[in-house]
């Protein structure tokens, strides 16, 4: 069977279910990376500003104490180290002393428009830039005429830091993004090809072809289901061949019963004559018409064969001693063996007598030993042996010879079709054997002679028979 790889012309199905996989998982990771990235944003700059704040509070407080000298010099220098502006009000809460005219106008705007600004409370400042302002009461123990002092930092810094905070975090989130990204696209489309895979395979299985199989090395349940994909094309394959084959017999069974009863008819005669024959003359003569009377017996049961092919027959089960059929039918068999050139031997014990349908299993005997003549034009040794098996409860009747035997692909090819090797053969001589090996629940085995170096045929029947040990030579 063909093993190479299952692809489909159509990708509908997978262009489908790949969009939608994509927009399911790719879409809420995005939206997830942006939120996570402006709440990021958001906490560092919050932050900032906290620490900015502290900064501020610390340095209203220690200015507050009253311990400093209120000079416009000192204020510009504390101004300088802190980056920040300071503004001194008075005791009616104008403005006395300050850093920046501008931040000073500001802090009087505010203060107009909401009088109380109690202690140590931060206010946001719009002008004349985006500002943090902290209030503090002077403790003033040297009546300096000062009453509050203002602290107030800008938050352009804070800004700027937030921003490139946020440059870098969404660097951070685009490069995650992306990897994730890259991941669940690997593993959408590890879903999706070989579903599409799995897709075109049930499409050649609707179109008629069994020589496809889809290899997936994965151990989930899309392995699963390519092994049970491919486990139906065989079986299916093994259906159909047997459907042919049972169609075939039925044809040929069909056709081979209307000639068979033509040549019925005239062979009955033929041998109701000789029977009459024999009765009229010496016995000189009886060796030579008793043969005529075994080849006319022979043809009865290849005309019962052709008859039987293809049907299904109901097994007539009756002990039988398996010694005395062998003996029968090598006794048939003997003189076109000896014509032949073919010497023969039995071995089976007496005391076999498993319960078995003695016709069927008499007619593929026969098919065997003449499919084993027919290996030996130039004559050779035949051997037909029986034992019993208790291992399968059952008998093995095996037939081997000095022939050339069956290669190995043939042999192959002969379990299950209807194969020859003869010129004009059909096969159905082990096809009948098969049958009559199944109607007894065994099997037919086409194997190599180690003894003789010829074919070896097995006919295992499930039947309960005793050992055996006995062996008779002709």
């Amino acid at each position: 069977m063909s093993k190479r790889a299952v692809t489909s012309p159509r990708m509908r199905y997978r262009s489908s279910l790949y969009l939608r996989l994509v927009l399911i998982l790719v879409g809420p990771l995005l939206l997830a990376m942006t939120a996570a990235w402006a709440i990021g944003v958001g906490v560092i700059t919050n932050a900032l500003e906290r620490r900015l704040e502290v900064q501020l509070r610390n340095a209203a407080s220690v200015l507050s104490t009253g311990e400093l000298p209120y000079t416009a010099d000192l204020l510009r220098r504390l101004a300088a180290l802190q980056q920040s502006d300071f503004i001194l009000l008075d005791d009616a809460g104008a403005v006395a002393l300050a850093t920046s005219s501008e931040v000073a106008a500001a802090v009087t705007e505010s203060l107009a428009q909401e009088r109380a600004w109690p202690n140590s409370q931060s206010r946001r400042l719009a002008k004349p830039v985006q500002s943090i302002a902290v209030f503090r009461q002077i403790n003033d123990i040297r009546d300096s005429g000062y009453s509050a002092l203002v602290a107030v930092a800008p938050l352009g810094d804070v800004g700027a830091a937030a921003d490139r905070a946020a440059r870098w975090l969404g660097f951070a989130m685009l490069a995650a993004a992306a990897l994730l990204g890259t991941v669940l696209l690997v593993m959408v489309r590890n879903i999706t090809r070989p579903l599409s895979q799995l897709s075109a395979l049930a499409d050649r299985i609707a179109a008629g072809e069994r020589d496809e199989r889809l290899d997936l090395a994965r151990a989930d349940e899309i392995g699963t289901l390519a092994e049970s994909l491919n486990s139906m094309m065989q079986r299916l394959a093994t259906y159909e061949a047997r459907l042919t084959s049972r169609s075939r017999l039925s044809a040929l069974g069909e056709m081979s019963a209307r000639v068979a009863h033509e040549i019925r008819n005239p062979l009955t005669g033929l041998k109701l004559h000789l029977q009459l024959l024999a009765e009229r003359i010496d016995a000189r003569e009886s060796t030579t018409i008793n043969r005529l009377l075994s080849e006319v017996e022979r043809l009865e049961l290849v005309v019962s064969s052709t008859l039987l092919l293809g049907a299904a027959q109901a097994l007539d089960a009756r002990p039988t001693r398996l010694a005395s059929l062998l003996t029968e039918v090598l006794e048939l068999m003997g003189p076109s063996l000896a014509h032949r050139g073919i010497s023969f031997d039995t071995e089976c014990a007496d005391d076999i007598e498993p319960c078995m349908d003695r016709g069927r299993v008499r007619q593929a005997l026969l098919n065997l030993i003449v499919n084993a003549a027919d290996a030996m034009p130039q004559g050779g040794r035949l051997r037909v042996a029986a034992r019993s098996d208790p291992s399968a409860s059952g008998i093995v009747i095996f037939v081997e010879d000095t022939g050339t035997g069956v290669a190995d692909e043939l042999r192959t090819r002969m379990r299950d079709a209807q194969v020859s090797t003869k010129p004009f053969g059909l096969g159905l001589g082990l096809t009948v054997c098969r049958e009559v090996a199944e109607a007894h629940k065994g099997e037919l085995r086409i194997e190599r002679s180690a003894e003789l170096g010829g074919a070896r045929l097995v006919m295992a029947l499930r039947l309960p028979a005793p050992p055996l040990t006995t062996s008779t030579e002709h």
